[in-house]
């Protein structure tokens, strides 16, 4: 079976689907999955938890788009421009010519997030191109980090269906007023 790119060297990452249901408690990532995706796989792993989503008419071995989801339970308050930068080592040292871009920094809902921009012009398991961004959020409790990956060359259409998706990734927390959860979750 071969993995792509993204999923060999994030070979630890992590997610339960964020918000699969009401009654949210705690710190919880809400993660939009588009319409005509679906769950491909799904693994915990001790203190790592991934959840893959692709079209409905493909799988994880097979994709043409795939989101990524992963928690890392304990992990929290690390930073995460340095969990994508060394991500990104693991990218460029994956894929000849391969990149990886920061693309913004902050915080968002009190927390501070770190987006990334991945390219590979030529994945070497799959003979594809491959083009990836993450969204690293560093809560108190875990870490974070979203992946939209498309096996396609970037190109500015792809660049702005990744940067919508994730800017509706978001972490909150029912414990705290200043991080709240959106209401009716």
């Amino acid at each position: 079976m071969r993995r792509p790119l993204h999923l060999i060297i994030c070979a630890a990452l992590a997610l339960a689907s964020p918000a699969l249901g009401a009654g949210l408690r705690d710190e919880n990532v809400l993660t939009p999955i588009p319409t005509g995706f679906k769950l491909g796989d799904s693994v915990n792993q001790g203190a790592m938890t991934m959840a893959e989503y692709v079209p409905t008419r493909e799988t994880v071995d097979h994709w043409s788009t795939m989101i990524t989801v992963q928690i890392f339970h304990g992990q929290g308050r690390r930073d995460p421009d340095g969990f994508a930068s060394n991500l990104g080592d693991h990218w460029k040292g994956a894929c000849p010519n391969g990149t990886a871009v920061p693309v913004t920094r902050g915080a968002e809902n009190g927390y501070p997030i770190a987006v990334w921009s991945y390219e590979c012009p030529l994945n070497p398991a799959t003979h594809k191109p491959e083009s990836m961004w993450i969204k690293v959020v560093s809560g108190a409790d875990s870490l974070y980090a979203v992946q939209y990956a498309d096996r396609q060359p970037m190109n500015q259409a792809l660049i702005r269906l990744a940067m919508i998706y994730l800017r509706d990734v978001k972490v909150c927390d029912t414990r705290r007023t200043d991080r709240a959860c959106p209401p009716g979750m």
